[in-house]
């Protein structure tokens, strides 16, 4: 009885510990979910109202960020975490649909409601930022506006012309000379996928107005 307790707590730990994370790594162009791990399945009823938002586009409300705030700049343990994961997985959900949108024939009114609401996500990491001491969950915003940086996830890249700023103003927020390099160098590579998005753009509308 005692070696199974005791290998229960350590699947628990391990459960825990694994949690503890930017869990979107690696999931290529997927964000609902990484290989085998359910993450939105598994925040939804963390989150409840906050998804409820989020996966409906017919709801215009504002997004229930309140609980997420508090666990990203209060919480311990896997709470903060949970917290980023799930602003990461909304993210995506909303910029893709925007971007999405505008091909719909209401698509600028979609585009502005979904584009907005995606913007302000972005602010509630950086918001946290610079009250955060552990330095795991500091790695894990990191690893979260890098992921967008990648554009890997459909429609990522445009995205770039929201966060560069953002992300470039953490400087300011980060002494830690590993991290600060960090910064610097996604700015770079997020002003490099500004201008690929710019130039496609451009070269976009060149052949719409050369089209007959």
């Amino acid at each position: 009885m005692r070696v199974l307790a005791c290998l229960a707590l350590v699947a628990l730990l391990l459960s825990c510990t694994d949690s503890e994370r930017y869990r979107l790594a690696g999931s290529g162009a997927e964000w609902r979910s990484s290989g085998s791990d359910e993450i939105l399945a598994d925040l939804q009823p963390r989150y409840p109202d906050f998804f409820a938002v989020v996966l409906e586009p017919s709801r215009t409300q504002d997004l229930e960020i309140l609980k997420i705030r508090e666990d990203l700049e209060e919480g311990h343990g896997r709470a903060p975490f949970d917290a980023l994961n799930a602003v990461a997985v909304a993210y995506f959900e909303l910029n893709s649909r925007a971007e999405r949108g505008l091909e719909d024939e209401t698509g600028g009114a979609r585009y502005l409601v979904d584009s907005f609401r995606a913007t302000k996500l972005l602010s509630i990491p950086w918001r946290a930022y610079a009250d955060i001491e552990d330095p795991r969950l500091r790695d894990a915003i990191l690893d979260f506006y890098e992921d967008i940086a990648r554009g890997e996830k459909r429609d990522a890249g445009a995205s770039a012309l929201r966060i560069t700023r953002t992300v470039a103003s953490l400087e300011k927020k980060e002494a830690d000379p590993a991290r600060l390099a960090r910064i610097r160098g996604l700015t770079a590579r997020l002003l490099e996928l500004e201008a690929s998005e710019r130039d496609g753009a451009s070269r976009a509308r060149e052949a719409r107005r050369g089209s007959p």
